[in-house]
């Protein structure tokens, strides 16, 4: 998800459907309320409310109330925003995802966003990303947090833990994709045919390798294998699981007469 940067000189009005064009760092930025438009040049805030849209090339944010921090800058006292907080039904989308929570913070200077409460979410062409806590996001490093009961989804396989942290990388032609994914904390892998689960996981997305170390188990039909870590490889739905010399872990395997025998 990228966020736009908002450098930009205010245009203050206050009406009823208001409506402004502002000239940014790099695009024009186009913010739309139903209710007002309001410049506190005492806090240096900027206060957008009201069934808030704005625009700024391929990116849209909607929400209900959206407050913009700013600090002047040179001699001319330019404009400069270094934090956008957006309040209520928060709904961002650019041309490859759509994130979606109750509130959203971003930290211009650091590329830090923050989105909170609600049924929080990251679509992307090819993954969905939820969590109950935040979803983090850093414009600069490309790299995805969620927190709290997350998950994310690609076609019918699903990684779920506490905790799962994704990196994104761009193609030559800027388009992002995942790149690693680490699930900290009650990690299950669930595919079309098995059910992994363990203590901590890795998903290679290059490899569509999956990796699940501590108390693993996986469980196929009435078939259930326990070892100490496990690779399971998505594209040929083959799983391998291993025990530990170190601690003495086995590997122990429950089959049953009739049932697959993967």
């Amino acid at each position: 998800m990228r966020f736009f940067l908002l450098s930009l000189f205010i245009l203050t009005t206050i009406c009823h459907e208001a409506h402004a064009q502002i000239t940014g760092s790099k695009e024009m930025v186009e913010i739309s309320a139903g209710e007002a438009l309001e410049w506190n040049q005492k806090d240096k805030q900027y206060t957008a409310k009201g069934s808030v849209e704005v625009k700024q090339g391929d990116v849209i944010i909607n929400s209900d109330t959206l407050i913009a921090d700013y600090r002047e800058e040179g001699k001319n006292k330019g404009i400069e925003v270094y934090k956008i907080t957006a309040i209520g039904n928060v709904v961002i989308k650019d041309s490859e995802s759509i994130a979606v929570g109750d509130n959203a913070v971003y930290e211009v200077d650091s590329g830090l966003a923050v989105l909170t409460g609600g049924v929080l979410s990251v679509t992307t062409p090819t993954q969905k990303i939820t969590a109950s806590d935040k979803i983090e996001y850093n414009t600069v490093s490309g790299q995805a947090k969620a927190v709290g009961d997350a998950t994310i989804t690609q076609g019918t396989d699903k990684l779920s833990a506490q905790t799962i942290t994704a990196d994104f990388v761009k193609d030559a032609q800027g388009k992002q994709s995942l790149n690693r994914t680490k699930a900290v904390g009650g990690v299950t892998v669930k595919t079309a045919d098995e059910t992994l689960t363990g203590n901590n996981g890795v998903y290679n997305a290059k490899t569509n390798l999956v990796e699940i170390q501590g108390n693993v188990k996986i469980v196929r039909g009435p078939n259930v294998l326990e070892g100490d870590r496990a690779q399971v490889n998505l594209l040929t739905n083959i799983s391998k699981i291993y025990g530990s010399p170190e601690t003495g872990k086995r590997v122990k395997g429950v089959f049953f007469p009739g049932s697959e025998k993967k």
